[in-house]
């Protein structure tokens, strides 16, 4: 892709700027179908299901005693994950987004299921099954609320919009957290969790389904800048096509080892829980933990939204940030891993300066981790504004993040030396920086063809003006 934009292109993208900023809505805005109620409704949906499965892995196998079967049937979940994660906008377009929000928010409850009775009567092939299903789902999930959540707000709005999402995303965690901490905080030895946490969560997530039937019709939405949201229906070899031109596009191929690299450092930290703290500071941990993600999120959406800096300087000052957190923690998990293996201990909230550096520790992951989600999702809401190319594109990003976990978690399924998973993380994270520096730096300053593709096939006449620009997609 050319580094400078032509005078044409400039006056074209002023003038769509200028019409879209300038027209009011010719009607009032229903709190039912305003864009915040949606992220509401997707944040809720959110909570429910892959919330609370956060809230379970913040425990460290699933609340399990080991964490090596847990670990093998995680990763197998993040395989499938993948697969629908990237291909998962396909079915979005072709269902249509409410019955695919629908469909995504039952796998965890059969996930969460198979835990209880794993737990229980050592049921491990369900375990297994319960995975994969919530794999498949979750791919789904992520697929579709993707676009949701960056192509149904005002521009200028976006990036609050992330927070609020992360907000709520983050939210069921620290409400499970607190759940399973009060059914388990007298508990002070290793091994699993109480039986009657799974059912409780169970009950939480099966609210899901419901929540999900509220959301509206995206070309129902109602923005306060006055502009719809296009739901393109198209043919099933246009929609191959532009699936495929999208993801296979230089810069998502660009952005793909940051995307792999992101959620890599999950199944590491997992399993120092399981290895090295009881059971009520996991609780505790699955409690407290999610803080991060919520003032991670908060802080990089704002800043995101931050009109006293310009769109160039947002994206490299946002990214430039979050890598080199990413990279400091890693240095203090060196430190942190060192001190554990000589000790050996088993860690509970009483013991001083080793639970203070770790669970300290932890926590700061969970703001770096969130920070550099929100921000990659900003990224990709620079990049389109139309919803079925950002199902691609968002569903590329998590697909691509599952299949990193995938492997992180099939490494940690065996007891692997800890040196090996931090070694890797360094690794990916420094090999990820070049490529992603290449869109980073585009942002604010040229135009990325993939939108004028997406834009250009939105009906079957303007289907072979979209063919003759694939040649432009970078």
């Amino acid at each position: 892709m050319a580094e400078t934009i032509s005078d044409s292109t400039m006056k074209s993208n002023a003038t769509t700027s200028m019409s879209s900023e300038d027209t009011a809505p010719q009607y009032e805005v229903h709190w039912f179908r305003s864009t915040l109620f949606q992220i509401f409704v997707v944040g809720a949906v959110f909570f429910c299901a892959p919330g609370m499965y956060n809230a379970l892995t913040s425990l460290g196998a699933g609340g399990l005693a080991t964490p090596w079967y847990a670990n093998a049937t995680t990763a197998a979940g993040y395989a499938f994950m993948a697969v629908l994660c990237i291909t998962g906008g396909i079915i979005v377009s072709k269902i249509g987004v409410n019955a695919s929000l629908t469909i995504a928010s039952t796998g965890d409850i059969i996930y969460a299921g198979s835990l209880y009775l794993n737990s229980k009567n050592g049921t491990q092939w369900f375990l297994m099954f319960g995975s994969i299903i919530s794999g498949c789902t979750d791919g789904l999930m992520y697929a579709v609320e993707g676009p949701i959540i960056t192509s149904y707000p005002e521009p200028d709005r976006r990036g609050r919009m992330l927070a609020l999402w992360v907000f709520m995303r983050s939210a069921a965690p620290v409400i499970g957290g607190a759940i399973i901490f009060g059914l388990n905080n007298s508990i002070d030895s290793s091994g699993g969790v109480s039986l009657q946490t799974y059912l409780v969560i169970i009950g939480i997530m099966c609210a899901g389904p419901f929540i999900s039937l509220l959301l509206s019709h995206p070309e129902r939405v109602q923005r306060k800048d006055g502009v719809r949201i296009v739901f393109r229906q198209t043919g099933w070899v246009q929609t191959f096509t532009e699936w495929w031109t999208i993801v296979c596009s230089r810069d998502i191929l660009l952005l793909c080892p940051l995307f792999f690299t992101s959620w890599f450092y999950g199944s590491y930290i997992g399993t120092l829980e399981t290895q090295y703290m009881n059971v009520r500071t996991r609780a505790l941990c699955a409690f407290i933990l999610r803080f991060g993600d919520i003032v991670g999120g908060l802080m990089i959406g704002y800043f995101l939204d931050n009109k006293r800096l310009t769109i160039k300087q947002r994206a490299r000052l946002s990214f430039i940030g979050v890598m080199v957190l990413n990279l400091t923690l890693w240095v203090w998990t060196a430190v942190v891993t060192k001190q554990l293996e000589d000790k050996k201990p088993v860690i509970d909230w009483t013991s001083g300066s080793i639970f203070a550096s770790t669970f300290l520790l932890f926590i700061l992951f969970e703001l770096a981790t969130m920070a550099t989600q929100t921000c990659l999702y900003w990224i990709i809401g620079q990049m389109s504004d139309d919803f079925v190319a950002l199902s691609y594109m968002t569903g590329t990003l998590r697909g691509i993040e599952c299949a990193g976990q995938a492997v992180a978690y099939g490494i940690k399924s065996s007891d692997t030396t800890n040196w090996l998973s931090i070694g890797l993380n360094v690794s990916l994270i420094v090999f990820s920086l070049p490529f992603a520096w290449v869109v980073i730096r585009k942002i604010g300053v040229v135009a990325f063809a993939k939108t004028t593709f997406a834009i250009e096939g939105k009906n079957d006449n303007e289907t072979s003006g979209a063919e003759s620009d694939k040649g432009q997609i970078a």
